[in-house]
């Protein structure tokens, strides 16, 4: 009995904790700001970073926008959302299937924003939409089945993938 209690507990801080990482995640993507000297990405002055999680939060969210764009947000509320089964103590229902449903419909999503939007300049520093992710799915598509067969064909693949992730 003290075995399934004391897993309970590790379940329930697990969640817990996966909830404090999806908030910290969020703020440093809310916080971002591109002139933050990041590890590995640019060198900047010596001055401290304006992210609200400093020097992490600007390299976590540097390389969540660099590899993803504008879908880095749906990785906080995915780690909500598997933090909320952990808490409870339910494992999700077929959890290979929604896992490869919520990484097609990112990929998928990255790859529309990208075919969509593009890039824009941020602070004279070029921003993909779709990240580099994104970029490079949607130009293997557009590549064969050019920009509107690409839409037609990942507008399937999100309704799928939504399916596939949900019940």
């Amino acid at each position: 009995m003290s075995g399934t209690t004391l897993s309970h507990r590790v379940s329930e801080f697990l969640g817990v904790a996966l909830f404090a990482l999806a908030l910290v995640w969020l703020i440093a993507l809310t916080t971002y700001d591109p002139a933050d000297a990041v590890w590995f990405f640019n060198t900047g002055g010596h001055t401290p970073p304006s992210n609200f999680v400093g020097q992490v939060g600007s390299f976590l969210a540097e390389l969540s926008y660099q590899m993803f764009g504008f879908v880095s947000f749906l990785v906080p509320v995915s780690l909500v959302v598997l933090g909320w089964h952990y808490f409870w103590c339910q494992p999700p229902d077929a959890a290979y299937t929604k896992a490869f449903g919520a990484a097609l419909f990112i990929g998928c999503i990255s790859s529309f924003l990208s075919l969509i939007i593009g890039s824009t300049e941020v602070a004279t520093k070029t921003f993909h939409a779709g990240g580099l992710i994104g970029t490079w799915l949607g130009a293997a598509m557009s590549e064969y089945l050019n920009r509107t067969g690409s839409i037609i064909v990942l507008l399937t693949l999100i309704a799928l993938s939504v399916i596939l992730s949900t019940q």
